[in-house]
């Protein structure tokens, strides 16, 4: 079965970025992130979208 939520070891292998630098930017705010405990998980499809350049966050009209 596979990953729907990646955890910060999902997204280092993917990036290929270090353990701080994942938790970094799993706390940017670039996309949208649960936090269940003390792990931090982003869905799939929006974590690939960002990586892909497509951004999640909504514009503010002011």
């Amino acid at each position: 079965m596979e990953k729907v939520m990646l955890d910060v070891k999902d997204v280092m292998a993917m990036t290929g970025i270090g353990r701080n630098n994942a938790y970094e930017l799993l706390k940017s705010g670039e996309f949208q992130v649960k936090r269940i405990g003390n792990r931090y998980l982003v869905h799939k499809e929006t974590f690939e979208n960002w990586l892909k350049g497509e951004t999640t966050k909504k514009k503010s009209r002011w």
